[in-house]
C-alpha cells in the first residue's frame, strides 16, 4: 500500500474527490527508467498509470500495488496527478526493502529489515557494553558508530532464562 497527500493548486486545500492517478517509475534495477502500468501489470518506457487511487480523508490518497511490482533494493519514484491537472505536483522516493527474516521465515512477525538485522548484529558484536544506570544485571549495548544510542538491552539472570535481550531500535 502506498499513499500521498494531494493538494489543490487554486486553494492549497486538500483534494478529496475526483480522480487521482498514481504513477510509479523504477529509478534503477531491471526496469530502470520505466513506469509500471497497472492495467496489464507491465513496465513501460513511457509514462503510464499505476492505478486510480482511493481517497481516505483530508486529501490523503492510497493505492494498493501487487507485491510483484517491488524488487528488493530497487529505488522507485511514486507520484500523483489529479486528472484535471488541478493539483500541486507531489511525489516520494521509495526504496523497496523486503524484511530479511520473512525471506527465510525466521520470525513470526517477519518485520525486520536487512538494515535492522545488521544494526543489531553489529551492535552486539562491536558495540560498547555498559551497565544500565541504577541496575546491576542489565547491560546496554550501544551503537558502534556513535557510541551513545542504545540498540539492545541484555538482562542477565541466575535462573532460566539466563539472558533476555530487548531490541531498543
Amino acid at each position: 500500500m502506498v499513499g500521498l497527500p494531494v493538494v489543490a493548486k487554486a486553494t492549497g486545500g486538500p483534494i478529496t474527490s475526483g480522480t487521482v492517478n498514481f504513477y510509479l517509475m523504477a529509478r534503477d534495477g531491471d526496469n530502470a527508467g520505466k513506469w509500471y502500468r497497472g492495467s496489464d501489470q507491465t513496465w513501460q518506457s513511457s509514462e503510464s498509470i499505476a492505478g486510480a487511487a482511493t481517497h481516505d480523508a483530508d486529501g490523503q490518497w492510497r493505492l494498493s500495488l501487487p507485491s510483484a511490482v517491488w524488487t528488493d533494493g530497487v529505488r522507485y519514484r511514486l507520484y500523483a496527478k489529479e486528472s484535471g491537472d488541478l493539483h500541486i505536483p507531489v511525489g516520494e522516493d521509495i526504496l523497496a526493502e523486503t524484511p530479511v527474516l520473512s525471506q527465510i521465515g525466521a520470525t513470526v512477525g517477519e518485520t525486520w529489515t536487512t538494515a535492522k538485522l545488521l544494526k543489531v548484529v553489529g551492535a552486539f558484536l562491536a558495540g560498547k557494553w555498559q551497565l544500565k544506570t541504577g541496575e546491576t544485571d542489565v547491560y546496554e549495548i550501544l551503537d558502534p558508530d556513535d557510541g551513545t544510542t542504545v540498540v539492545l538491552e541484555v538482562t542477565l539472570s541466575q535462573t532460566t532464562p539466563y539472558k533476555t535481550v530487548t531490541v531498543k531500535i
